[in-house]
C-alpha cells in the first residue's frame, strides 16, 4: 500500500551483524538516530582535543619550536593516513559496523590516556617557573602521551572512513523515498556535526584552558563512552553491509597483471 515502507529484505550483500535472524526490517530513521548520536558525541570529543592539543603540549609538556610542530603535524597526518587503512579494512574484511566500533573503542582508550597525563603529575614534566628554565619530558612520559595519541589516530581512521557511509547504508536508494531520506540524512549529519563543533570549541575548550585540563579531557572521554553506548544500543536496527572487497586490492591486482604481461 502507498505510504508503507516496502523496503525489500536484505540482499546477499547485507548481513545483520549481531542480529541475523530478526524478522524486523532494520535501517531507516530508527538506525539514523543512533548513528547521529554516536557521531555527535564523538565529534564533540575529538574536535575539542584537536583545537587545544598544541596549547596543552606547550603548557604542560614544555614543548616548543620545531619539536612541538612536528609532534602535532605527525599526529594529524597519521590520523589522515589511518583513514585509508580503515577504509581498506572496512571494505575488505570487517565491514563498517565493526570498523566503527573498534575505532570508537580505540579513541576512547586514547582519550583516557591523554586525560591521565593531565590528571597525574608524574606523567608529565614539572611546570616551568621561567621560559628559559624548562624541564623536558622524560622518554617514558612521552611514551604514555604518544601512546594515547596513537590510539586516537587509529580510532580516527576507523571512524572517519565509515561514519557517513554507514549512515547512507541505512536507506534503500532504489526507491524514491530512500533517496529523499538519504538527502535529509546528510543535512542532519552536518547539522549535528556543527552543533558538536560549536560546543567543543566553546564550552569544552574553555574548561580545558580556564578550569582544569584534567576535567577538560575527562569530558571528551565521557562523551566517547556515551558515543559507544549509543552506537551499541542501535545494533539491532542497523543495516550492515557485508564486506565486498577493497578497491585498493583491485588496483594492486591490475598493476600486478600489467607487470607480468609487460614485454
Amino acid at each position: 500500500m502507498e505510504g508503507e515502507d516496502r523496503r525489500d529484505p536484505p540482499s546477499q550483500g547485507e548481513n545483520f551483524l549481531l542480529n541475523p535472524h530478526s524478522p524486523k526490517k532494520p535501517g531507516g530513521w530508527k538506525a539514523i538516530a543512533y548513528i547521529l548520536g554516536n557521531e555527535s558525541f564523538e565529534k564533540l570529543a575529538s574536535m575539542s582535543l584537536i583545537a587545544n592539543i598544541t596549547v596543552y603540549l606547550h603548557t604542560k609538556y614544555n614543548m616548543e619550536g620545531i619539536f612541538l610542530v612536528n609532534v602535532v603535524s605527525i599526529w594529524s597526518g597519521s590520523s589522515s593516513f589511518t583513514s585509508l587503512a580503515g577504509a581498506f579494512l572496512s571494505d575488505a574484511y570487517l565491514g563498517r559496523f565493526l570498523t566503527l566500533l573498534f575505532g570508537s573503542i580505540s579513541s576512547f582508550l586514547g582519550m583516557g590516556m591523554v586525560a591521565l597525563t593531565a590528571g597525574l603529575p608524574n606523567l608529565r614534566p614539572p611546570s616551568c617557573p621561567e621560559e628559559s628554565d624548562c624541564t623536558q619530558p622524560k622518554p617514558w612520559q612521552l611514551s604514555v602521551l604518544f601512546g594515547g595519541l596513537a590510539l586516537l589516530a587509529l580510532g580516527s581512521g576507523g571512524i572517519r572512513s565509515c561514519n557517513i557511509a554507514f549512515g547512507a547504508d541505512q536507506f534503500d536508494t532504489k526507491t524514491e523515498k530512500g533517496r529523499t531520506q538519504l538527502k535529509s540524512f546528510f543535512n542532519w549529519w552536518y547539522f549535528s556535526f556543527t552543533i558538536a563543533l560549536l560546543i567543543a570549541l566553546t564550552v569544552v575548550v574553555y574548561v580545558q584552558t580556564n578550569v582544569s585540563w584534567f576535567l577538560g579531557f575527562v569530558i571528551p572521554t565521557a562523551c566517547l563512552a556515551v558515543s559507544i553506548t549509543i552506537f551499541l544500543l542501535g545494533r539491532r536496527v542497523y543495516v550492515c553491509m557485508k564486506p565486498q572487497g577493497s578497491v585498493f586490492v583491485d588496483i594492486c591486482k591490475v598493476i600486478n597483471a600489467a607487470w607480468r604481461k609487460r614485454k
